[in-house]
């Protein structure tokens, strides 16, 4: 028998004097400064001269909630928000600071994941949880660095390069299966490294009507394969060779809009490949990111794929980075037209020339980030965009970081070809500022931002596509982090407060005003340790088919390690068994507990 979700509602005081609490505050435990970041100026740096918003998660964090996919663990970094309409494998959205993951650039070693035939940007259902050594996550806009599609921050998955052998298993509820297996050689003075990860899952429904049991219709499975190869050999004095690969396939079962027992399957495939030459602080990179999605049982053609290639040289000079870029982006989608009772073959490519630059300084107690970035488009002209970063060192554990940047939002070529309806080739940027104050003493940390957006690109009803809406589109929101260790743990707590307005006055969709998170970890011995881990998410606004109702979920995981080379773990997933619905119309998982077993050689 179901429980239902407690219905309660977080005082926004409350919550920030808990955490303002002295007698916590004096107990938290330091943060660790000497993490290097690579994502938020294109450059290594330690973690305490960076400027912009910062979350990491490291793959500590990934072993002890056992996460299966990318999203997942996204979701409980403060500031962020995902919805998924049903199982692994269904659409899932990224709402960055209230921004959606179109304008969150993705980058796996960092080769962006943006597909240019996808309206959402990156497919983050389809990114798994495999051999990852952390994930960076920078927020605010980010375009001064990255160009279009950081326009509210970058996510960079970083995979690990390790010689050693593991190899992992997991089996639990929905007749899910996962395994993987990660590896790597030296060839003489060469490194070369291999992962591999296979999932399958029954599922469950996608949709399902609010109260309704998903178990009454047709389950929507999942398959995922995913491999990547990195192979790096040095090739003189301070020069060095580096290529990487990275291949997934994912077939998905989906239900149509209102049919909650429709079969239909999507087949997505993704190739990321990236060429690299370093010699000393000199770098040329080549990527080509590919990308192929076909509507299986449509009984007519329904293909879109999308491309992009890009050429960059960069020159360090202490903190000053400085860069040129090319870059390719095409998008084509080959679908059956009723009203032209014949196959429609649409196609579009764009070209963009960049020049950029990137810097960090430090004087005496003050910490500086700066970027400038100048955007050539070939089909809309030039953006330029830029960010100032500024940060008091107080003391060793207490600070206040300041950042200020403009962004835009280019259009997707998919949007402008729109395969669904009416082309608007005429779509124009989206262009934005946003500003953010931090303050962080030890294991706290609280941070307010201002976001405000103009010619915000949207799906219009009346028209049937993509328009640029008049006005401006605002969004502001406080974000409060506490951390800390205890003699055999740990705990955290994260809470996001977010007010978003458009141009008309309304809230926008699917975002929720109020967000808590809580964890705890256990180390009750040198092979035991335990993970709790609870979310509770406000009210979405929205239309009727986006609003919901509040709700809470709390997850376990218990993690044991037999011998240093054999370790396993029982996960258990909405552990009080709530009904709940991130989209309306859309089921969730019930409790569903899975096991895995870990080797290492």
């Amino acid at each position: 028998m179901k429980t239902y979700a407690v219905r309660f509602k977080p005082n926004p005081l409350i919550v920030a004097l808990f955490t303002l609490a002295p007698g916590l505050v004096a107990q938290a435990a330091e943060t660790d400064l000497n993490k290097i970041v690579v994502t938020a100026n294109q450059v290594e740096q330690p973690l305490d001269s960076v400027v912009a918003d910062v979350n990491i998660i490291t793959a500590a964090e990934l072993r002890a909630k056992r996460f299966v996919s990318v999203s997942e663990a996204l979701n409980q970094v403060v500031g962020l928000s995902v919805t998924q309409s049903g199982p692994l494998g269904a659409a899932t959205s990224l709402y960055t600071r209230g921004s959606d993951n179109s304008r969150t650039l993705i980058l796996v070693d960092g080769v962006r994941a943006q597909n240019p035939g996808n309206t959402s940007g990156a497919n983050l259902s389809d990114l798994m949880v495999a051999n990852i050594e952390r994930i960076e996550i920078i927020k605010g806009a980010q375009s001064g660095v990255w160009g279009s599609d950081a326009a509210a921050g970058v996510v960079n998955i970083i995979t690990k390069q390790s010689t050693e052998t593991h190899f992992t298993i997991e089996n639990g509820a929905y007749n899910t299966a996962k395994s993987s297996v990660a590896t790597g050689f030296k060839l003489g003075k060469a490194k070369l490294f291999i992962s591999a990860q296979r999932l399958k899952s029954e599922g469950f429904s996608a949709q399902a009507p609010v109260n309704e049991n998903p178990n009454q219709y047709e389950k929507d499975g999942y398959e995922n394969t995913n491999i990547a190869t990195k192979a790096v050999m040095p090739i003189g004095h301070n020069q060095q060779l580096s290529l990487s690969y990275n291949y997934t396939d994912a077939l998905s079962n989906y239900d149509s809009f209102g049919d909650a027992d429709a079969l239909k399957r999507s087949d997505n495939q993704s190739h990321l490949s990236q060429l690299t030459y370093q010699a000393a602080d000199t770098q040329l990179t080549i990527e080509q990111s590919l990308f192929r999605s076909e509507q299986l049982d449509e009984g007519t053609p329904d293909i879109v794929k999308g491309q992009t290639r890009s050429v960059q040289l960069s020159q360090q000079i202490n903190g000053l980075l400085i860069g040129a870029n090319y870059s390719e982006n095409m998008a084509s989608s080959d679908k059956y037209s009723w009203a032209a009772s014949d196959n429609v073959f649409l196609e579009k490519q764009t070209q963009t020339q960049s020049v950029f630059a990137t810097n960090t300084h430090r004087w005496k107690y003050l910490n500086f980030n700066e970027a400038l970035r100048y955007d050539d488009y070939s089909t809309f002209g030039s953006e330029l965009t830029g960010k100032i970063g500024l940060k008091l060192n107080i003391t060793e554990q207490q600070s206040l970081a300041f950042n200020y940047g403009t962004a835009y939002n280019a259009p997707n070529i998919i949007q402008m070809l729109n395969p669904w309806g009416s082309q608007n080739l005429d779509l124009t940027p989206e262009k934005s500022t946003e500003a953010s104050l931090t303050y962080r003493l030890q294991g706290l940390r609280l941070t307010y931002f201002d976001k405000e957006i103009t010619d915000l690109i949207d799906w219009d009803l009346g028209t049937s596509q993509y328009q640029n809406i008049e006005g401006t589109t605002r969004i502001k929101g406080l974000e409060a982090e506490y951390r800390r260790s205890f003699t055999r743990g740990s705990y955290a707590f994260n809470y996001t407060h977010l007010n978003t307005e458009d141009a008309n006055g309304e809230a926008l969709a699917r975002r929720p005003d109020n967000q808590l998170g809580m964890e705890l970890n256990w180390y009750a011995s040198d092979k035991l340790d335990w993970n709790v881990n609870g979310q509770y998410i406000a009210t979405r606004g929205g239309d009727m088919h986006s609003a919901t109702e509040n709700y809470s979920v709390w997850n376990t995981v218990i993690n044991y390690q037999f011998e240093p080379s054999i370790s396993a773990y029982l996960k258990v997933n909405n552990l009080t068994n709530v009904y709940y619905q991130n989209i309306e119309g859309y089921a969730t998982a019930e409790r569903s507990a899975y096991l895995g077993l870990k080797a290492t050689f």
